[in-house]
């Protein structure tokens, strides 16, 4: 019996841990978001990232994300919290001019809190698609203050390193934030810098680089399966990323509605 109780409250625990944020009563938003659109994920060229190949970096990014979007979709339909979700055809660069144009603020260790997304793109979207409310995830590149460890867990060094962090919104045709993941909550999507603890050990000084890894580092990050049987996959990264998404907007019958 006790087995029993403790496997349940194990698997309500489970339910009841999700990411992001809502804005509003869980049980009003069930109610507002029956017909979910959800865009192509967008890359925020004109954030601010120390990288010598910034350019490239992001087209490498944008042509892996491509229609990627799609499988988030069917990730969420299958959770059935939906009435519909639906993938939207829209070209991801435009997009992202017209409804990131603002920017996103920063905290003061450089987390992005979240875009205030541009209302007339939203509802021009929302009307034409017939949705209650659009999903937008959005990588941009970044400079957060953070402690990294060696590998020996003995050494740190905190300091800025560049990233790619992923956000997202759910935004309702009005232009109100439903849901969000952002600020230290943003999915770390892509390391872009590490502490080469290893040079400063064998030159014997305290003085520990930090260095950028390389574009080919970066298109093998993005590509890295967790796939065990050869099979076609989706990437570790966006598995992870959309795990966080589906888990946070995903109604569960198990978790209690406030």
């Amino acid at each position: 019996m006790k087995k029993i109780l403790c496997c349940l409250f194990f698997t309500v625990f489970l339910a009841g841990c999700s990411s992001g944020t809502f804005q509003l009563p869980k049980k009003e938003y069930q109610t507002r978001v029956q017909v979910l659109g959800v865009l192509p994920l967008l890359v925020d060229y004109n954030s601010s990232l120390d990288y010598p190949e910034k350019d490239n970096l992001f087209n490498i990014l944008a042509s892996s994300a491509s229609e990627k979007h799609e499988i988030l979709v069917e990730q969420l339909k299958n959770k059935k919290g939906y009435f519909d979700v639906r993938p939207l055809s829209v070209s991801p660069e435009l997009t992202a001019l017209s409804l990131l144009s603002s920017g996103s603020p920063h905290s003061e260790s450089g987390w992005p809190q979240g875009y205030p997304f541009d209302a007339a793109t939203v509802s021009e979207v929302a009307q034409k698609n017939v949705l209650d409310a659009i999903l937008v995830v959005v990588f941009s590149g970044e400079q957060v203050e953070e402690v990294r460890r060696s590998r020996t867990k003995l050494e740190t060094l905190e300091t800025r390193y560049s990233q790619i962090l992923a956000t997202a919104a759910v935004i309702d045709r009005d232009g109100r934030v439903l849901w969000t993941l952002a600020g230290e909550d943003s999915f770390k999507a892509l390391t872009l810098q590490y502490p080469d603890f290893d040079e400063a050990y064998y030159n014997k000084t305290d003085l520990v680089r930090v260095k950028n890894i390389s574009l080919s580092g970066v298109e093998k990050a993005l590509d890295e399966s967790s796939d065990k049987d050869g099979e076609p996959a989706l990437p570790k990264m966006y598995k992870k990323l959309f795990a966080e998404i589906v888990g946070g907007i995903s109604p569960s019958i198990l978790d209690p509605l406030k």
